[in-house]
């Protein structure tokens, strides 16, 4: 089956970011893995080691585009779910601080971080992130469908879309960032005050 193969591959070359030379410039399947010492998520228990994969997501364009240009990039996380959803778990041991996505209340959707907070939790992800790449010249629909596969088989800790069944800690982490997007559209409100 296609998607053990593309799991064992992804599990297998699993690589720190800091030590990444080149990216993929096609489409394909990324993974995220952790490789700190103690996952900062909000529960006693161990939920996540050092080694496994915490996030699943696909590109239709390139590695490239999607994790060294947004994922990975400070300013990019009202782009990024990854980038959003640690940052909620983080907030309070980085002391983030969340603003709106945008100046317009139509796009308060969503939330980034001031400029200070966003190079915090780019340099966290740096230090604690491994990412691996699963290149599929097949189309969007098969990466998409693939994707899917990929995410109900691993049920990673921070996939919350497709997997909220699965992941005993989707519903905490939608409280996380519904208190980031909380605090940024009361950043939004005060400013048009």
């Amino acid at each position: 089956m296609q998607t053990n193969k593309i799991i064992t591959h992804l599990q297998n070359t699993l690589t720190p970011f800091k030590e990444l030379k080149e990216y993929s410039d096609n489409p394909g399947i990324y993974a995220v893995g952790f490789i700190g010492e103690s996952f900062p998520f909000p529960s006693r228990n161990n939920l996540v080691r050092n080694g496994n994969i915490i996030y699943i997501g696909k590109t239709e364009k390139s590695q490239r585009s999607r994790d060294a240009m947004t994922h990975f990039k400070s300013g990019r996380t009202g782009s990024s779910t990854l980038r959003r959803s640690l940052g909620a778990i983080l907030l309070q041991e980085l002391e983030l601080t969340p603003i709106p996505r945008s100046n317009t209340e139509s796009k308060m959707r969503d939330y980034k971080f001031i400029r200070e907070s966003e190079e915090k939790l780019t340099q966290w992800m740096i230090n604690n992130l491994s990412l691996s790449f699963y290149e599929i010249l097949d189309g969007k629909k098969v990466i998409k469908e693939l994707e899917k596969q990929v995410i109900i088989t691993l049920s990673p800790v921070l996939n919350i879309q497709g997997n909220s069944i699965l992941n005993p800690y989707a519903g905490m982490l939608k409280e996380l960032r519904a208190k980031c997007k909380q605090i940024a559209k009361a950043q939004y409100i005060g400013k048009v005050l």
